[in-house]
């Protein structure tokens, strides 16, 4: 069945702080409940402008920071002292999280390719997630899952055994200038037990909702949405 608005759940906020509290909420509520059954929390970010504020807030938690385990759901093959790295900006926000253990994507390899066997068996302990955060670029990409990438099929395959893909992203504008990237799989996202998706303005609302009836190879996101059903919500606010 083709998801729609009316059945893919998207929460309105009257403000972008609403909708980061919320978000910030959700995700300490998906801490308490996995701490609740004797276990460490795991959690994966996405990067990017928008969540930061929501990680702040959410950083700012009264929890057991120890034991709870943050992966980034992708990242620019950058390094940590630069601009365009995600887990640089994660790390920023989680700096008050005492005893938090963040596992970042960049390695200390040429490539991100080289890099794939390593971070595999650290995300293959990791899941399944508690709860992934995702955001939507203008292109409908998720992840690093672009529609112009030829690595897209591949990171979209259910039946993959992998965890991370290396992405060639040099043929997706949106991406530029980060044509090297590391990113998880469609199948570690569709086995988590709750996916966020955090989206700002009216331009981005319209990408989604015609996203939703568009080809999963022009519009990524749609997989995750898909894949996941009502795990999944989106947070929106204008």
């Amino acid at each position: 069945m083709t998801a729609s608005v009316t059945t893919f759940p998207l929460l309105s906020f009257a403000s972008r702080p609403a909708a980061e509290a919320a978000l910030a909420d959700a995700l300490e509520a998906a801490v308490r409940e996995a701490h609740a059954l004797g276990r460490r929390a795991r959690m994966a970010l996405s990067g990017g402008s928008s969540p930061e504020p929501a990680y702040r807030a959410f950083a700012a938690k009264d929890l057991n920071w120890s034991q709870v385990d943050i992966a980034l759901v992708d990242d620019r093959w950058v390094d940590l002292d630069h601009p365009g790295s995600n887990q640089a900006m994660i790390e920023r926000a989680f700096a008050p999280a005492k005893g938090v253990t963040i596992f970042g994507m960049k390695l200390p390899t040429e490539s991100p390719k080289q890099a794939e066997a390593e971070l595999d068996l650290v995300y293959r302990v990791l899941r399944p997630f508690d709860a992934i955060v995702l955001g939507m670029g203008p292109d409908a990409h998720t992840a690093s899952w672009f529609p112009a990438s030829p690595d897209l099929a591949a990171c979209l395959d259910p039946t993959s055994s992998a965890t991370v893909l290396a992405i060639d992203a040099s043929l997706a504008p949106v991406a530029a200038p980060y044509s090297e990237r590391m990113t998880m799989t469609l199948p570690v996202v569709s086995e988590a037990q709750q996916i966020l998706i955090l989206l700002f303005g009216a331009e981005k609302k319209q990408i989604l909702q015609q996203a939703l009836d568009a080809p999963v190879t022009h519009a990524p996101i749609k997989a995750a949405i898909e894949a996941t059903g009502a795990r999944c919500v989106a947070l929106w606010a204008d």
